[in-house]
């Protein structure tokens, strides 16, 4: 498998969330960090959105970036049941963007279901939610809307107490997505389009896909099995090799797998940042709810309006 994403010795950098999913910076921030740390290829790889991609390429110079800039995106696929992540690189923009699971009327949409599912069953489990509830798009996502919510009646106390469940608990992993559970509400296989089916979709942009940390995806007993697995199917064209969360010996046996088999290994920090800039000021993500409540006008960097940016 040809390399065409970076060259051997070069500081690249292939796993970056902006404010356009679930990281703290914006594009032209990012594209500063980027310019003065010296990097040398980049991408960003928002969940499911291509936006920062239409950004980077509407800003004239790269945001005065110099290094290579490859257009990318973390995609949720479904495979065995489970939810994993594929990365998506160096795709042709406008044909990977008329893939409709990549935009944000079908993403939201999805997620003012959830929200639906959420809020009745904890109704009948007796918690306390405010009427008329709706997704809120400064979370991105249901379970945040839903659990900032909650979280500000005292009374709902006693009901985390009788269910057992732990406020640290996280809702989405322990809950939203676990059979059995009291909030389980997403199914994965129906709600997730198929590893195979993304990508053949990234595939026909022009595109490589990269399967995202493997031996960080939650649950999964066996990550060495699944990289074989995965493997014979002969559907992606690499794997994260290099990731903030594996260990020395993790890094190491999947780049020699990818060299052993004419993989491309890539790399990346898995930048989301501490938090959220909103109007010039620095939020973490569990400060946002007290903020909304402060009375002060939100509203997420997606959701903006940037002239000559496609959304």
């Amino acid at each position: 498998m040809e390399n065409t994403l970076y060259k051997k010795g070069q500081l690249i950098d292939l796993h970056i969330h902006t404010q356009y999913s679930d990281g703290m910076y914006s594009v032209p921030e990012l594209l500063e960090f980027a310019e003065k740390r010296g990097l040398e290829v980049m991408s960003f790889t928002d969940h499911d959105f291509l936006s920062a991609n239409f950004e980077v390429r509407n800003l004239k110079n790269q945001g005065g970036y110099s290094g290579k800039y490859i257009n990318g995106c973390e995609i949720s696929v479904s495979y065995n049941g489970k939810k994993y992540e594929v990365l998506a690189y160096d795709f042709d923009l406008d044909t990977l963007s008329e893939f409709e699971v990549l935009t944000p009327e079908y993403q939201f949409g999805l997620e003012e279901v959830r929200l639906e599912k959420l809020k009745s069953l904890a109704l009948n489990l007796g918690f306390k939610i405010t009427p008329g509830l709706t997704f809120d798009p400064i979370y991105r996502v249901a379970h945040k809307t839903f659990f900032h919510d909650i979280a500000k009646y005292p009374v709902n106390n006693a009901v985390y107490e009788k269910y057992g469940i732990l406020k640290s608990d996280n809702l989405y992993r322990e809950h939203m997505i676990k059979p059995g559970s009291l909030f389980h509400c997403f199914d994965i296989v129906q709600e997730t389009p198929d590893i195979e089916f993304v990508c053949k979709k990234i595939h026909q942009a022009g595109g490589k896909a990269i399967l995202a940390h493997p031996f960080k995806v939650y649950e999964e007993a066996n990550p060495k099995q699944l990289v074989q697995d995965l493997y014979e199917k002969n559907i992606l064209d690499g794997f994260e090799s290099i990731h903030k969360k594996f260990t020395l010996e993790q890094c190491v046996w999947m780049y020699k797998f990818c060299l052993e088999h004419n993989l491309i290994p890539t790399g990346g920090s898995d930048l989301h940042g501490d938090g959220f800039k909103i109007g010039g000021k620095r939020f973490a993500p569990e400060l946002l709810g007290a903020v909304a409540y402060a009375g002060i006008e939100i509203r997420f960097p997606i959701m903006k309006t940037v002239e000559g940016v496609k959304k």
